[in-house]
């Protein structure tokens, strides 16, 4: 799916609307976040495979066990997966496409793994505790092309 032509415009809206809230399962967490992130870029929606289906770290975990057989990492493959987005490397990524992340301080039942977006390569976005986190030379394992 092709990107809107005010992406950026509508991207930057996003960030500002979000930038305080906080993180909450199943309304602002990290795999929504970046899911919401793609639907302003692009107006799809990666997390329609699960949105409303949890609302605690135990229902999220289950679900996604479920889902995909494992964790985070093996449901946002199936989900670009299947949406048709590609894995791409870092040095051939853009500013808001989605990203696989190994953090520390971005919330603390995300046990450093955690979804988020680029802002540029040097700088990812993720939903934190208490509103957005942006990540300086975030240890990237993976992103997918939006």
């Amino acid at each position: 799916m092709l990107r809107y032509s005010d992406w950026p415009d509508r991207l930057s809206g996003f960030l500002k609307e979000r930038h305080n809230t906080p993180f909450e399962w199943g309304k602002s967490d990290c795999c929504l976040f970046a899911a919401d992130a793609v639907q302003a870029i692009n107006g799809s929606d990666p997390a329609h495979f699960f949105r409303s289906k949890y609302s605690t770290m135990k229902e999220a975990i289950k679900f996604i066990k479920h889902f995909s057989g494992g964790g985070v990492e093996e449901t946002v493959e199936k989900i670009f997966m299947e949406m048709g987005h590609k894995q791409v490397s870092l040095e051939s990524s853009n500013s808001g496409d989605v990203v696989l992340m190994d953090v520390e301080n971005v919330h603390p039942e995300a046990y450093g793994l955690t979804t988020g977006i680029l802002f540029d390569k040097t700088m990812a976005i993720a939903q934190g505790t208490d509103g957005l986190v942006y990540v300086d030379n975030p240890d990237v394992k993976k992103v997918w092309a939006i």
